[in-house]
């Protein structure tokens, strides 16, 4: 498995990607800025927004199993680490390390 990070930084969407890595990464990338209620017949699939009314404290608590939840849609990645920085606007600005599944099988 190798780690790289996403982050809650829009940019747009790549729908003509071929490489397997970069489209595994845009996915969990798309489920991070995707919210709880948008996609139609799956409304649980995103982030829970209700999170963001939490004092900093409780939602970086709660940040690391939603986060796991929410990642669950792309079952190559797991979730490793999560940094969160307060903006001077007011937002959230949310830095995840993931692992993601190469499908090679790790030497002992």
């Amino acid at each position: 498995m190798a780690q790289y990070e996403i982050d809650n930084v829009p940019y747009p969407i790549d729908f003509q990607e071929t490489d397997h890595l970069k489209r595994t990464l845009q996915n969990a990338k798309n489920l991070l800025m995707c919210r709880m209620g948008e996609v139609p017949y799956d409304r649980m699939r995103g982030f829970d927004t209700d999170l963001f009314d939490l004092p900093i404290g409780d939602f970086e608590n709660e940040l690391t199993p939603e986060l796991d939840r929410v990642m669950g849609w792309e079952p190559e990645v797991t979730v490793t680490k999560v940094e969160t920085t307060m903006l001077q606007d007011g937002s959230i600005y949310i830095r995840v390390t993931v692992d993601v599944d190469d499908g090679e099988e790790e030497e002992d």
